[in-house]
């Protein structure tokens, strides 16, 4: 059993904060943490906009990181962010503490994350130390999770099989082009079960996604 816990951070200190002040039509979302050969923190991050342009200027004006692009589309563009400071402190409790991000979203004011926690101790020592470094905590959900739910968006394995299985069969299609009884027979179980699996899911992934960046 471990914890699912959604949360903000706020604090001028935290990564990238000052980069989504100065480019605020654009959504950062992290990809992904690394360390590159001279053991700093590298941010791998999507930036979601209909226009780059003020962002780029942040990213070059910045003198607490260095940057490229690793790939882009017509809306997105996947960044690789090295931070100047070697270690921020806040970064050191996440990995001490032995914790697994599962999203995170940077904002002007700071970080909206959903994080794995392996129990409320945890949780506690992250707070206070948040409270010791001057970056304001604010909870915004807590929820165990077993195994077979302790997925990106809560799904049990059953849910994620149903999902995929009605969308390749067109189940979400305009017009529909199959029907909850032909999803059952592929999965070997009773429509009605398919349903409620579907039900179950969708307001999952809601919970989970949609709600989240609401809080934005």
């Amino acid at each position: 059993m471990v914890l699912i816990v959604e949360f903000e951070l706020s604090s001028d200190r935290l990564p990238l904060t000052d980069v989504a002040a100065a480019a605020p039509s654009v959504v950062l979302r992290v990809d992904d943490i690394l360390v590159s050969e001279r053991n700093r923190p590298v941010l791998v991050l999507w930036a979601e906009s209909e226009t780059f342009e003020s962002l780029e200027t942040a990213l070059e004006a910045s003198e607490r990181t260095t940057h490229s692009v690793l790939g882009t589309t017509e809306q997105r563009r996947l960044y690789r962010v090295e931070l100047a400071e070697r270690t921020p402190p806040i970064y050191t409790e996440f990995i001490r503490l032995d914790t697994a991000p599962v999203d995170a979203r940077i904002t002007p004011s700071g970080w909206q994350a959903r994080t794995r926690f392996s129990d409320r101790q945890a949780l506690a020592q992250f707070y206070e130390s948040c409270t010791e470094h001057d970056i304001s905590f604010r909870l915004d959900r807590v929820f165990e999770a077993t195994p077979d739910t302790d997925d990106e968006y809560g799904l049990t394995q059953k849910q994620r099989e149903t999902l995929i299985a009605a969308h390749e069969a067109g189940y979400f299609a305009v017009p529909r082009t199959c029907s909850l009884a032909e999803i059952g027979e592929q999965l070997d179980v009773s429509a009605p079960s398919v349903s409620e699996r579907l039900r179950r899911a969708l307001d999952r992934l809601v919970r989970h996604t949609v709600r989240l960046d609401e809080h934005g």
